[in-house]
């Protein structure tokens, strides 16, 4: 009975801690990120880090509730420079980065979107991408 309950336990481990649901923040050009989304520990996950990211991208495709990735995103600032260039890992992109003016471009499947948003007088900026729905 005892090596059953132990078995079940190390079982249990194993299943938490399945690598498809972990998430790395991630650095590029000294801003912090995290993608993913994939599965609903992922966005349980992502949802306990928001507070700490303030511009939080979401993205889909209108019709379908399936989460996707492979979002190319590229964040330049008010100068045209790049601040980040990621492809996503899931249908949620978080980065950290100081107030300002942001232009946000996705590419999903040759779908080009874009938001210029401010950052300034706010604590976080949400932009929600919809491709297909031209």
């Amino acid at each position: 009975m005892r090596r059953l309950l132990v078995g079940l336990y190390l079982l249990s481990l194993a299943v938490s801690a399945h690598p498809a649901d972990e998430l790395v923040i991630k650095k590029q050009f000294g801003v912090k990120y995290v993608s993913g989304g994939m599965t609903a520990e992922q966005r349980r996950l992502l949802d306990a880090m928001a507070p700490k990211f303030p511009v939080q991208l979401y993205f889909h495709v209108v019709g379908t509730s399936k989460p996707i990735s492979g979002v190319k995103v590229v964040a330049l600032d008010v100068k045209g420079e790049v601040v980040l260039e990621v492809d996503t890992e899931g249908p949620v992109l978080f980065f950290d980065t100081t107030g300002g003016r942001y232009t946000i471009e996705a590419e999903y499947k040759g779908e080009k979107l874009s938001h210029t948003k401010d950052l300034v007088g706010r604590r976080y900026l949400v932009l929600e991408y919809k491709f297909g729905g031209s």
